[in-house]
């Protein structure tokens, strides 16, 4: 793994840039394996690149992820625990093999952080970006127009557009008009993903709960709701998303049982968020308060194209299988996980070719969006037989890609690509949790949402 990480940024009199103070902007360098001999006992050899748009002067961060296969284990062997090994340039005089890169300053250029709130809002959920320190931050840029910040500070700030904080009420009123039923397959990763929809936002948002076992990394079932939601839950689920959340009454395998009210046609009031310096997921903004906006959510939970653990596509994803509701407006699938973990890419590429054709089957009339692979996934050995290395996970995930975006014109939301690019520290902070199956907390769970908001509430107006 390669990364090349800002050390400093200055401008043309030699002054550090204070929008770039600290900020150690981290790119991550695609790789891939150019060995051509077979001696892969003694020596591998990768190239790669990255593109570079921040000024300043970066640095090699290279780091060996396993040796000798560990991460791709025969069944019965022990997996030894996910470990980095940072290694060093041991050519430091050699001019052929750099161990720094040199970015000018250009302070028009379109991309240049100092004219980040002239871009555009974002409607691409794959957009590239890297992490800025909040601090930094020109006053004059107010919270509203940017995402909250992660644990570390720092905020995602893409390169050719803008994000901005969606609340709960806003998002679910753009849902309720333009996609207001959602038909949404993946695996506890995706469940987890769904946590602070069915919880209006307020699902591990105060600091004094991010502590928490299930705000770090635990995913148990019966943790997803309070405890008196679940008993009798039906699976799979079906829920009805207002503005803060979902009712417990509103827990049903037939929504048809409901009501079909229209929703509310009065307009919004105000889009701008309350000056009450608390603004957040959880937010309800003016004109919003009063709303009974909400969207129908159908969730199955799916392993990928795997047949494992009772799971499989072919029998879960069926016209039958959605007959009793309504029909789906939009189609939200994860795969990746448990495919790269247990499965082959050989049977992986005819397998998601014949998903997305049962997907256009299925929904001949839906959009669809294809959610990557999350970043801290598969790392903690809680299966002998799990395989796992960082350019094995990205080939699958660009595989499926491609095939969902050819096939099916899915727009993607990446949630793999964000917590790459994150300054190497914060990597390994992250990914030293306590949880066997290493899902994302919850603080990286709030912000793929976001992006997720943005991808589908932008340009909605």
């Amino acid at each position: 793994m390669v990364d090349l990480v800002m050390q400093s940024s200055k401008n043309d009199d030699g002054v550090n840039d204070p929008l770039y103070a600290d900020a150690r902007v981290t790119v991550s360098v695609n790789m891939r394996d150019v060995t051509r001999n077979s001696d892969y006992a003694r020596s591998h050899v990768y190239e790669g690149a990255a593109q570079l748009f921040d000024p300043g002067l970066y640095a090699l961060d290279a780091r060996i992820e396993f040796r000798n296969g560990q991460w791709n284990a025969d069944p019965g062997l022990h997996t030894p625990d996910y470990k980095e090994t940072p290694m060093r340039n041991t050519l430091p005089g050699n001019p052929l093999v750099p161990s720094q890169v040199h970015v000018l300053y250009d302070p028009r250029h379109a991309t240049y952080l100092g004219r980040h709130q002239n871009l555009p809002l974002c409607t691409d959920g794959a957009a590239p970006g890297r992490w800025i320190p909040e601090r930094n931050l020109p006053p004059t840029w107010k919270t509203w127009q940017y995402m909250s910040p992660a644990e570390d500070g720092r905020v995602w700030l893409p390169y050719a557009c803008r994000l901005r904080r969606i609340s709960h009420a806003e998002f679910v009123f753009h849902m309720s008009r333009r996609w207001p039923s959602v038909h949404w397959y993946g695996d506890s990763n995706s469940r987890r993903t769904l946590r602070p929809f069915v919880m209006g936002g307020k699902w591990c948002y105060e600091a004094s709960s991010t502590a928490r076992l299930d705000c770090l990394c635990n995913d148990a079932p019966k943790d997803l709701f309070p405890s008196e939601w679940y008993p009798g839950m039906p699976v799979p689920h079906w829920y009805r998303v207002h503005t803060n959340g979902v009712h417990s009454t509103e827990i049903h395998a037939d929504l048809r049982r409901l009501l079909q009210e229209p929703t509310d046609p009065r307009p919004i009031l105000d889009k701008d968020p309350s000056d009450d310096g608390n603004f957040g997921p959880a937010h309800v903004p003016p004109g919003y308060r009063l709303r009974d906006d909400y969207f129908d959510l159908y969730y199955r939970f799916t392993r990928g194209t795997l047949d494992i653990y009772g799971s499989h596509w072919e029998r879960d994803i069926t016209s039958a299988a959605v007959a009793p509701y309504q029909p789906a407006s939009l189609v939200v699938v994860q795969l990746i996980t448990w495919d790269a973990a247990f499965g082959s890419f050989a049977r992986f590429k005819i397998d998601v070719e014949r998903l997305a054709n049962r997907l256009r089957t299925v929904y001949p009339r839906a959009e669809f969006v294809y959610r990557s692979g999350p970043y801290w996934c598969c790392r903690n050995s809680d299966d002998q037989a799990k395989k796992y290395s960082r350019l094995r996970f990205q080939s699958f995930d660009a595989h499926a890609r491609n095939v969902f975006q050819r096939k099916l014109r899915a727009r993607v939301w990446d949630v793999m690509s964000p917590p790459g690019q994150r300054p190497p520290e914060s990597k390994r902070l992250s990914e030293n949790m306590p949880c066997r199956s290493a899902h994302s907390r919850a603080e990286h769970i709030h912000l793929d949402n976001q992006v997720f908001m943005n991808m589908l509430v932008n340009g909605q107006e």
